[in-house]
């Protein structure tokens, strides 16, 4: 069995006139949500994604956790079809629960869009999740740096979002329990103005999980708070002992796509002005150009090219085969 100590808080920030994120802290489920799609529709489909998330039924599994996270893509998209006026709405997730399941006490985790899971280790601060965003495919492409992303005039584009399409791409992983573990989760609004390298002293230097979260948000207002802040601290205070322990706790991992495939895809701009840019995500077209990388074509054109000196060499040393060449020598001959 696992237990839980839980602090939560969120800030519309310093800049923004409506706080756009929601987050869930209904054991044994803790979510943050980042809406976006103007001030009423990423209110709503933030609200809707935790709605859907609260525990009603027990996920035993991660694929559990992530058809949940499908529902909740299911009817924020739903929702936009009934009102013509919320076209557009969107929201990031990202989820930490306990899986209910038969066998070893596990975590599951699930994230969309750029809303992060953090565990802090006497080694500083560990990310489990990973962004699915504009700059965060730039840093992996190396075109970016982390310093040079956090200022970026894109850098609150996402590539996957909820609410964008019927089928939404979710990474999900599985981690083992430890008590003494401390786990954040956090919108884009705190590590886009405190870095990960002063996130851990509030997190090792206060006790209570609640006090964390308010030194967290609070830094991030002082330091400028140009977006809504929501932080949820989760303390795991009781666990039961596991065979093996992995160093990143992680136990299994389901990526939605492999590592790579979306570095071609680029997002649309956005509108000039637009404090929340539109969500993006790849059509199967982008998802297929993202795998027709520059190698592969080079090599089906040598393919092509030596395919085509054997059939020549094989046709110039039959005796009695005519080349298709000379055919349509021939043919053009017989039509003049």
């Amino acid at each position: 069995m696992t237990g839980f100590a839980v602090g939560a808080a969120t800030h519309v920030g310093m800049v923004r006139d409506s706080n756009q994120d929601r987050l869930l802290v209904d054991d044994p489920v803790f979510a943050v949500a980042d809406g976006m799609g103007g001030h009423s529709g990423g209110e709503i489909a933030a609200a809707i994604a935790v709605d859907v998330l609260a525990p009603t039924q027990a996920v035993a599994t991660i694929d559990d956790l992530i058809e949940r996270v499908q529902d909740a893509n299911l009817e924020i998209v739903e929702r936009a079809r009934r009102e013509p006026g919320l076209r557009g709405m969107g929201t990031t997730v990202c989820i930490l629960t306990d899986l209910g399941g038969d066998g070893p006490d596990r975590l599951g985790v699930a994230n969309v869009g750029d809303s992060r899971l953090y565990r802090v280790t006497d080694a500083g601060l560990y990310r489990h999740t990973e962004d699915h965003s504009l700059v965060e495919s730039l840093i992996r492409e190396g075109r970016l740096t982390r310093e040079e992303a956090r200022v970026h005039p894109q850098r609150n584009i996402v590539t996957r979002a909820l609410g964008i399409d019927e089928r939404v791409l979710v990474d999900a992983w599985e981690l083992v329990p430890v008590a003494g573990d401390r786990y954040l989760l956090c919108s884009a609004g705190l590590f886009g103005e405190v870095s990960a390298a002063d996130i851990p002293d509030v997190l090792t230097g206060t006790e209570s999980a609640q006090a964390a979260a308010d030194r967290l948000v609070e830094h991030a207002c002082v330091a400028g708070g140009r977006d809504n802040v929501t932080v949820v601290i989760v303390d795991i205070v009781e666990a039961d002992p596991a065979d093996h322990v992995p160093a990143d706790r992680v136990a299994a991992v389901r990526r939605a796509l492999p590592e790579g495939v979306l570095s071609a895809a680029r997002p649309l701009a956005p509108e000039p002005g637009d404090a929340h840019p539109p969500p993006y995500t790849a059509s199967w077209r982008q998802l297929v150009s993202g795998l027709l990388t520059w190698r592969l074509v080079l090599f089906f054109t040598v393919l092509v090219v030596v395919l085509g000196v054997l059939v020549a060499a094989v046709s110039a040393s039959t005796p009695g085969v005519v080349s298709w060449v000379d055919q349509a020598q021939g043919v053009s001959g017989a039509c003049g």
